[in-house]
């Protein structure tokens, strides 16, 4: 089971598994967040289990919805399963630039 909570004034962590029953609520949480965050939002992933091309979705959600609030989503500590499902999509040059 995934979560998303708040950390500090600019920073969310996500922690457990992030599998397709769980991406929406997920999604629906991390973009609530978003809204009370100050920019840059930098979004931990450390704690990421099992994840895939799901997880990267959910990441691009958030991404756009930090850009329609005006802010700047930054990821670190992407899982590597993360970033090779992004790299083969062709998204990995956007995940590094967020």
């Amino acid at each position: 089971m995934s979560k998303v909570s708040r950390v500090d004034a600019s920073r969310m962590v996500v922690q457990g598994d992030i599998l397709v029953q769980e991406a929406v609520a997920l999604r629906a949480e991390g973009e609530a967040l978003l809204a009370s965050l100050t920019s840059p939002v930098t979004v931990d992933l450390a704690g990421v289990g099992n994840v895939g091309s799901v997880g990267v979705s959910v990441l691009l959600c958030w991404m756009r919805k930090a850009e329609a609030l005006g802010k700047r989503l930054v990821v670190v500590n992407m899982p590597d399963k993360m970033r090779d499902v992004s790299r083969v999509s062709g998204l990995d040059e956007l995940l590094s630039r967020s």
